[in-house]
């Protein structure tokens, strides 16, 4: 009976697992609230794990943007902000969702230690998958994501999709 209650326990704790990973994922938020929502959702998430201070700031697209188009500049602010944890040495980042007649912005911004641009793809420099990984989600969703980073001055993650 023991091991038939230990492997029920485990059964409901992988449950919880895959439930808290989808919602990484894709959080209902997103759906139901939208893009800013969810994002000041994962900011709050991503401040208390890492104590790095994160403020959202913007306006909702109205009408909301394509499901797949909210889905991807989630993504890459998750992306960003994981970046941040890892490599930046940042303590504060603005999320900034930008709207107006044409164009939807979103703006991931950090105060860490930046980096050389012109050190990448460069055998010496670092693997840069995540910003490749940025790129190629935005151009999915019919936009461009650039990045402006020098030493010492932290970095800019730009994502911009036509209305």
């Amino acid at each position: 009976m023991a091991r038939l209650a230990d492997a029920v326990a485990l059964v409901g704790k992988i449950g919880e697992t895959i439930r808290n990973v989808m919602a990484e994922l894709r959080p209902p938020v997103l759906d139901d609230y939208g893009l800013l929502s969810a994002l000041r959702w994962y900011g709050r998430e991503f401040s208390q794990r890492t104590t790095i201070g994160v403020e959202v700031h913007g306006e909702e697209a109205a009408p909301r943007l394509a499901r797949s188009v909210e889905l991807a500049f989630f993504r890459i602010a998750q992306e960003a902000l994981t970046n941040v944890a890892k490599h930046a040495g940042a303590s504060q980042v603005k999320l900034i969702e930008e709207v107006d007649n044409r164009t939807v912005r979103l703006v991931i911004a950090d105060n860490g230690v930046g980096f050389d641009q012109t050190r990448m793809g460069q055998p010496q420099g670092r693997c840069r998958w995540g910003l490749m990984n940025m790129s190629e989600r935005a151009a999915a969703a019919g936009g461009c994501c650039r990045i402006e980073s020098r030493p010492g001055h932290g970095t800019r993650v730009v994502v911009e999709v036509n209305r």
